[in-house]
């Protein structure tokens, strides 16, 4: 339950930049979904499925259907079209549980915002993510992020099955959310490309990119990074 006494979640982006001005943004979650509710005004042209649409969308464009993601990105990136993506900003994120602070480089703190949208947005492809974003952890590193998605991968897997600890620990089914994660994020990047100038929101889709392409090869490599955490040697050969 959030600060206002409902049991819907709002998660506050504040962005201080080096010039003086202040970006707020936050994102209310509905309790029983986790869905952000979309702006109330019409969507812009350039949110509409049929514009730059990702690679097989599942999604109609019929009747000037909006995409999703576009639609609670068109909340806020506009307001972030003035500013480069290598200006520093201090960045605060606040949680019904927590508040965490980070200088950085606008297209990273941008990143972790837009991956919390993305998750939240109802996109069918993203919805994967939407777990992992009920306890989003902003700037969280590689390896945080590593654990974080097969640990949730696996979960759900568990529960999928009844949580009756008869599970296979097969996680190919991984590499098909990142792939679908990997077309949303370029059909974003085009479609943003499409509507503003400057690049931090851009950018930041490329950033969750990098991380949705290496995944597969993670997977490969039997997640050697992560061993070390419990002891265990990394594979031979890898």
């Amino acid at each position: 339950m959030d600060s206002s006494g409902t049991n819907d979640t709002t998660i506050t982006y504040r962005f201080a930049m080096d010039d003086g001005t202040t970006e707020r943004v936050a994102l209310t979650m509905r309790h029983d979904d986790f869905v952000v509710e979309p702006p109330g005004e019409a969507p812009p042209p350039w949110t509409a499925l049929s514009f730059h649409p990702c690679q097989d969308c599942p999604l109609s464009p019929e009747g000037g259907a909006a995409c999703p993601f576009a639609q609670v990105l068109s909340g806020f990136i506009g307001r972030f079209d003035r500013y480069d993506s290598f200006q520093m900003a201090d960045v605060e994120v606040v949680t019904p549980q927590r508040t965490i602070s980070s200088r950085r480089p606008l297209q990273q703190g941008m990143a972790s915002l837009v991956g919390l949208a993305g998750a939240v947005s109802g996109c069918p492809r993203l919805a994967f993510f939407r777990p992992m974003a009920r306890f989003h952890l902003p700037f969280a590193s590689e390896e945080e992020t590593l654990f974080r998605i097969f640990s949730s991968f696996l979960l759900g897997r568990y529960l999928q099955e009844g949580g009756n600890g008869q599970v296979s620990l097969d996680v190919e089914g991984l590499r098909g959310h990142c792939a679908a994660a990997e077309k949303v994020n370029r059909g974003m990047a085009e479609r943003i490309r499409a509507a503003f100038s400057k690049d931090a929101v851009v950018n930041a889709i490329v950033i969750l990119d990098i991380f949705a392409q290496a995944v597969p090869y993670l997977v490969k490599d039997a997640l050697a990074e992560l061993r070390y955490l419990y002891g265990l040697d990394r594979p031979q050969g890898s």
